[in-house]
Parts: C-alpha cells; structure tokens; sequence
C-alpha cells in the first residue's frame, strides 16, 4: 500500500487496488451511494467495508469500472436463473395438467392455443 501523506499530496489511494489516483469516488458520499458501491463491495468481494474503518474510503475509476461490470453479470446471472426456474414451472404445470387430463386455458403459462384446440377438439 501506498503512503497516506504523499497520497494528500498527489492523489487518492484507492481502497480495492491501493493504487494512487487523481480521479476517485467517495465511498460513503453522494456519488458513491448512488452507485452503491458500499453494497456492491461488501456482496461481491471478500472484504467488508464500513464508514466507520480506518482505511481509505475511495475508489479509483477502473476498480469502479470493474466493480460494475461484475455486477451486471451478476445481475445477469440472477435474471437467467429466473426465467429458467419459469420456464421449468411452466413444464412442469404442462406435464400435471396433460397427466390429469385437464384442458388448458388462455391463464395457463406454457399452453398454446394449438394445444387448447387439440385437447377440445
């Protein structure tokens, strides 16, 4: 890590790459809460951070840039995982209604109108 005197002088440090930099973001000011990158710090890397803790409360910009990419992958990950587990229910709901003999219905997820005609006709 750096020096926190010639960082006064020449720069920031920056708490994830302990890089000095010009360009920071302030954790815990109004940028950095609306970025909320104390949350997205504490979910998606091994450290915990805290307004309260004694090391610097920045952040440069390429860690920032990093920090967001990892994020919309995560948050990527999240909405694939959603609508595989709606798709599976649907089947699954396809699957219960065809072994029951039910007839599907236009509020039914994963029948088709093809379906409904064959199961009437």
């Amino acid at each position: 890590m750096g020096s926190t005197d010639k960082a006064v002088i020449t720069g920031f440090i920056c708490r994830l790459c302990s890089k000095m930099n010009r360009f920071v973001i302030h954790i815990f000011g109004e940028e950095g809460a609306r970025m909320k990158l104390a949350e997205k710090i504490n979910a998606y890397l091994p450290i915990t951070i805290s307004a309260n803790d004694p090391l610097p409360k920045t952040v440069c910009l390429t860690c920032i840039e990093r920090l967001e990419a990892h994020h919309e992958l995560m948050e990527q990950f999240t909405w694939a995982r959603q609508r595989i587990a709606e798709a599976k229910a649907a089947e699954e709901l396809k699957k219960t209604n065809a072994s029951q003999g039910n007839s599907c219905d236009n509020s039914m997820p994963g029948c088709s109108s093809q379906q409904r005609s064959v199961q009437h006709d």
